[in-house]
């Protein structure tokens, strides 16, 4: 009996949350470097699955190649959507968090 290994102990720890098609994540990313749009505009420009879009526009984002660009009504829904480039050009930049002293002498 102590040989059998559980299942769970026998198989590899394989990661499946970082499993993606690499085809499709540069359909997206070329998607977006060269035009602005939405998920469910890349969705229908590119045709891979709209809920593989979103977890490749949030791995995107997390490497720095993505950005929202702004938020306003999608075209074909008319709700609030984000609308995201690869350009960096078109990128907004963060502000410097500063640190103000109150206490300065002078």
């Amino acid at each position: 009996m102590a040989e059998n290994k559980r299942a769970t102990e026998a198989a590899p720890n394989i990661d499946t949350t970082n499993v993606h098609n690499p085809k499709d994540l540069n359909k997206v990313l070329e998607y977006f470097r060269y035009t602005v749009g939405t998920t469910l505009d890349c969705f229908f420009a590119t045709g891979v699955l709209r809920n593989c879009i979103t977890w490749y526009v949030r791995d995107l984002e997390n490497m720095g190649l993505l950005q929202a660009i702004y938020i306003a009504p999608d075209k074909r829904t008319h709700f609030m959507a984000k609308h995201y480039s690869a350009d960096p050009q078109k990128w907004q930049t963060k502000p410097h968090n500063t640190q103000f002293n109150l206490f300065e002498e002078g």
